[in-house]
């Protein structure tokens, strides 16, 4: 396996499980099952703000294509910060991170360590690289810095106070598995906005930050739901599963959607178990699921954590129905899923999934960039690299909308706040307003393994 893919990003829902963030009922579920739906998503409403605050916290490169490295030594990470939901953090006027024609944007990913966010990172350039050969926006072309948090939360809270002293204009794409959740609500208090990101809950609930995925409490909850619609290998109803879900500092919101959308249904699960992203064997839990005598699993793993437990279940002959709520999708990953319980997966995406999609116009530019810039990269695209690319995307439309202007935090804001039912291609239409948190996108698709590939067989369901 080659070292950069060892583990790529986790649920994370994960997006998704990712990663993703529940209102009413599903659409496609409207008519027959919205009362339980609209009991399990209100839940959602209720705790954002909460959630927001809950978590541990543990060089100008040639523009688009080079990145500024990790960091080491440094302080500790921060306790929960000051910056709650409905605090206004001052917004700078002044032209930072704007020189010499270039728009300098920085992202936080997890480069090296167990999971590979890399890219994620690439994927932002590959977008910037295109802009960039068009002519730039408004006279302006774009470069991204970079820095490693190592899924390490001490070494992403270093990263933030790397990437504020190299005054950039913004948060761009970034991925940070264990960072993330502490650490947007600190750079938004230092007035620096976040475009896109993993779902974490604290990224919903900020005036700063504008994500462009499902929150993942909302995805586990919709994940949940969805799973009354599924049957098992012998086709009888989803009854008794058992869930397996990696370990983070926002673990606890997705499993309390998940099991109360579950619960909704009447599915109660057999067992729940929760697990480190460095776990190298997953024959302990396939025996203990197997012993337990569950319908299903239902997991939110990363990529080649799904790997491990799909050797793991080959190694002891067990099929079982597999629903993996999150990113799935990664075919340099997928190659070593084996070829008996993985040729009956369920999952879902909140993004146009691009196999079966490849001649879709949004999905071929999201394609061909990445394969022009980053060949090396293509095996490794998953939801969260697709989610970045739309945040980049985002993040330039609100460069276009200020015009002549001088580019500014504040004049970025003020833009940003302006998008209104904005076309991505990859996602249901974006809008943004003024206020203290932000939630454009309820939707996800399901999608299933079918034929030896991913078949998309629903439109958008939203929460």
């Amino acid at each position: 396996m080659d070292p950069r893919e060892r583990l790529a990003l986790s649920f994370i829902l994960a997006s998704a499980v990712t990663t993703f963030g529940l209102g009413g009922a599903v659409a496609y579920e409207l008519g027959t099952n919205a009362s339980s739906a609209a009991t399990v998503g209100s839940a959602v409403g209720q705790s954002a703000a909460a959630s927001a605050n809950q978590g541990s916290a543990a060089t100008s490169p040639a523009a688009g294509t080079q990145g500024g490295g990790g960091v080491s030594g440094g302080a500790g990470a921060p306790g929960p910060s000051a910056n709650s939901a409905g605090s206004r953090p001052a917004v700078s006027t002044a032209s930072i991170g704007v020189a010499n024609g270039v728009i300098t944007v920085g992202g936080i990913y997890d480069e090296t360590g167990v999971l590979d966010a890399t890219v994620e990172r690439d994927t932002v350039r590959a977008y910037f690289n295109e802009v960039n050969a068009a002519g730039g926006v408004n006279g302006y072309r774009f470069q991204l810095v970079d820095c490693d948090s190592a899924y390490d939360p001490t070494r992403a809270h270093q990263c933030s106070q790397q990437l504020l002293s190299q005054n950039i204009l913004a948060v761009v794409g970034w991925l940070s598995a264990s960072g993330e959740q502490p650490e947007a609500p600190f750079l938004t208090s230092h007035g620096l906005p976040i475009i896109g990101g993993l779902g974490v809950p604290s990224e919903f609930t900020d005036a700063l930050s504008y994500p462009v995925s499902v929150d993942l409490a909302r995805g586990a909850a919709g994940a949940g739901l969805h799973a009354a619609d599924l049957k098992t290998l012998e086709g009888g109803s989803l009854k008794a599963p058992g869930i397996v879900l990696l370990t983070s500092n926002f673990t606890d919101q997705v499993k309390k959607y998940l099991l109360d959308a579950l619960h909704s249904k009447g599915i109660t699960e057999k067992d729940f178990i929760t697990v480190d992203a460095t776990k190298a064997d997953y024959t302990d839990t396939v025996i203990r699921l197997r012993s337990e005598h569950v319908d299903s699993i239902i997991a939110g793993l990363d990529p080649f954590s799904y790997a491990r437990f799909f050797q793991a279940m080959q190694r002891q002959a067990y099929d079982v129905r597999f629903y993996g709520i999150t990113a799935l999708d990664k075919s340099s990953a997928a190659k070593q899923y084996g070829d008996k319980a993985f040729a009956t997966a369920e999952s879902l995406t909140p993004l146009i999934e691009p196999v079966g999609h490849e001649s879709d116009p949004a999905v071929a530019e999201y394609l061909g960039a990445v394969r022009r810039y980053f060949p090396n990269q293509v095996a490794a695209l998953d939801l969260y690299s697709e989610g970045d690319w739309v945040a980049a995307n985002v993040f330039v439309e609100a460069v276009k909308r200020i015009g002549k202007q001088p580019v500014t935090r504040k004049a970025l804001v003020d833009a940003l706040n302006g998008i209104q039912n904005y076309q991505t291609g990859l996602t249901v239409p974006i809008s943004f307003a003024p206020g203290t948190s932000h939630d454009p996108n309820h939707c996800l698709q399901w999608i299933r393994q079918q034929g030896g590939t991913w078949t998309t067989y629903s439109g958008w369901n939203c929460f």
